[in-house]
């Protein structure tokens, strides 16, 4: 029985380290706004400030829904929006994590990157549809 619980618990352990997932604040404490920013010459300007909870909930959703490779990517351009996280929180300890997202030719599937963490992923064409929707919404 105990050899059991301690094969479980490094299992556990073992499963935890292995996630790929970056650490997020908890959605439910509604404690998270985005700065969304788009290119502006060779720099990103904050273009919309989202505090909207339901906006920020959607966003975070499909962007914690990417299936993140490990992997250094060199795209052709600059992103065409990048996403900040922002604690607004300050008893939370956070990491702001910032998002480059690129629109395909298509524009039917987004490319996103995790700046700093060498995370790469694909969103899948429904979630592409919701983001880039929220996305032009706001700068229009």
């Amino acid at each position: 029985m105990g050899k059991l619980f301690v094969l479980l618990v490094l299992l556990s352990l073992l499963l935890m380290g292995c996630s790929n997932s970056p650490p997020m604040p908890d959605l439910n404490k509604q404690n998270l706004n985005l700065h969304i920013s788009k290119p502006e010459g060779q720099n990103y300007n904050v273009y919309k400030k989202v505090e909207d909870n339901e906006t920020v909930k959607t966003v975070m959703d499909v962007l914690l829904n990417v299936q993140w490779e490990n992997s250094k990517v060199s795209m052709s351009r600059q992103p065409d929006y990048k996403i900040n996280t922002i604690n607004t929180d300050l008893t939370v300890p956070y990491e702001p994590v910032t998002y480059a997202i690129w629109i395909s030719p298509k524009k039917d599937i987004l490319e996103v990157i995790i700046e700093g963490q060498s995370k790469y992923g694909k969103l899948a064409k429904k979630d592409s549809a919701i983001l880039l929707t929220i996305i032009q919404t706001l700068f229009n």
